[in-house]
Parts: C-alpha cells; structure tokens; sequence
C-alpha cells in the first residue's frame, strides 16, 4: 500500500516511527501531485468500508493508449506517486526511504 495515497490509523500507516499514523496531509498531496503530473482521473475518498472518520485517501487512474501524451503522463504521474510515497517515510525517519530518496534524487528536502 502506499503510505502517501492513503491514511488511515490501523491500516498501511499505523505504527510509523516518528508517530504520523494517520496525517491525511499525504493523501491529499498525493491527490493535488498526480493532478499536476497529468494523471487522467484523480479522486480523494474519505471513510468508506465503515471507517467514516478514520481513513482518507486518493487513488488515480491513467489512460495507456500508446500515445506520446500517455507515455508523459505514465512517467510522470508514477514517478510523482511512488515518490511521495518514499518521502512519507523519509519523512517519518525510515533510514532505507532517507538513503533510497538520496540515491534518487528525492531528497532535495532535505529530510
């Protein structure tokens, strides 16, 4: 599950290192980054599954035709998304997702 698309306290997020189980900050970042990126469709979804209150989180879909335009978004729109996933835990003080974020250039945040 991506820690950026989604939070919830019991599911995916809970237990993070420094605390943040459930900031619904990432999902709507998540949401407004793969805006940006060209994504075809994004929706940001709160509760649902009978977690009304609990959980927010964004989902996205691309259209892969083959186009030139579809190759941009594709890159684009999975790169920003698995990125943002990586600086959640970065973030959160995930040694790995610090030094993946250094290797990958994520890390102009210095986090």
């Amino acid at each position: 599950l991506d820690a950026a698309a989604m939070a919830h306290p019991y599911i995916g997020t809970e237990r993070m290192l420094d605390g943040s189980d459930a900031v619904s900050d990432w999902p709507l970042l998540n949401a407004m980054l793969n805006c940006t990126a060209m994504a075809d469709l994004v929706a940001i979804h709160s509760g649902g599954g009978g977690y009304t209150g609990f959980m927010t989180s964004s989902g996205v879909t691309l259209i892969a035709d083959r186009s030139p335009e579809a190759d941009y978004r594709l890159q684009h729109v999975l790169d920003a998304d698995t990125g943002l996933g990586v600086l959640r835990y970065a973030d959160a003080g995930y040694d790995l997702a610090r030094q993946t974020a250094h290797d990958t250039d994520l890390d102009a945040l210095n986090l």
